[in-house]
């Protein structure tokens, strides 16, 4: 079976693009799932490799808590505060 690089399709078509931040870094962490998929099927890796970053992936993604969740907000709040920030820095004193 031939998976038609569909890595760069999922890294290129949908990561940043799921509207939804969660899910955007969910698709970016599947990119490397796919590739290795893809790699053992064609031979180029074996299937422990495959296994090992599944299982990364899993363990990431299907025991989620709600202090993950939390931690998420609590990043995502920090990175646009500081953007925010930066914005007005480039106003100056204006008042």
């Amino acid at each position: 079976m031939s998976y038609n690089s569909i890595y760069l399709t999922v890294k290129y078509d949908l990561v940043g693009y799921m509207h939804d931040t969660e899910l955007d870094r969910m698709m970016e962490d599947l990119v490397p799932v796919l590739e290795d998929l893809e790699m053992w099927q064609e031979g180029d890796i074996g299937e422990e490799q495959y296994r090992e970053t599944v299982t990364e992936f899993k363990s990431k993604w299907f025991k989620r808590r709600k202090c993950d969740i939390e931690a998420l907000v609590n990043e995502e709040f920090e990175k646009k505060k500081e953007e925010l920030l930066k914005e007005l820095e480039y106003m100056g004193n204006v008042d």
